[in-house]
């Protein structure tokens, strides 16, 4: 019995170590950025520069004219959509854009949305896999209400191992 906690508790430390990995390489293409096409109500879309400030706290773009205002909180997201869901994805044509490289993030208390075309699938999956972790607050380092939902889902994965130690989630 004991060699199969063992054994369940590596496997459980090398999903971890992988999703920590996945997520580390996602924030950084985030904060590399990316060009996208941001839609509007009009016929045009406008090309800007989009990433993830350094705080991980804001998504920023540029050009704009109006610089404070050219961000969204992470905070004020309420929903990330993949494809050609919103409204304002509606009003085009349906050859347009690749549904794989659309999204739209919903946020903010009226639900505005920012609807943006990737010039790819990979690059759109990037952020949208990014802005939902951080949205649920994986990233945070005092969500101490999570840790101890993982260690009650997961009572016998060995909680005082290396692994868990790494990751802050060990056993007190």
């Amino acid at each position: 019995m004991q060699r199969g906690l063992t054994l369940e508790a590596h496997s459980v430390c090398l999903h971890f170590q992988s999703l920590q990995l996945r997520m580390e390489k996602c924030m950084s293409s985030m904060q590399t950025g990316t060009q996208m096409v941001k839609l509007r109500g009009g016929s045009k879309g406008l090309v800007r520069f989009y990433y993830l400030d350094e705080h991980k706290s804001c998504i920023r773009w540029r050009p704009s004219r109006k610089n404070e205002r050219a961000k969204i909180s992470i905070d004020s997201i309420r929903e990330v959509c993949e494809g050609k869901q919103s409204e304002i994805f509606q009003r085009y044509s349906d050859g347009s854009f690749d549904p794989n490289c659309c999204f739209s993030i919903y946020y903010g208390e009226h639900m505005e949305s920012l609807d943006l075309v990737s010039t790819s699938g990979e690059e759109a999956r990037t952020w949208i896999t990014g802005l939902k972790y951080l949205m649920a607050g994986i990233s945070d380092e005092d969500s101490l209400a999570k840790r101890q939902r993982t260690r009650d889902q997961y009572p016998s994965a060995g909680w005082g191992s290396p692994c868990w130690r790494e990751w802050g989630m060990a056993g007190s």
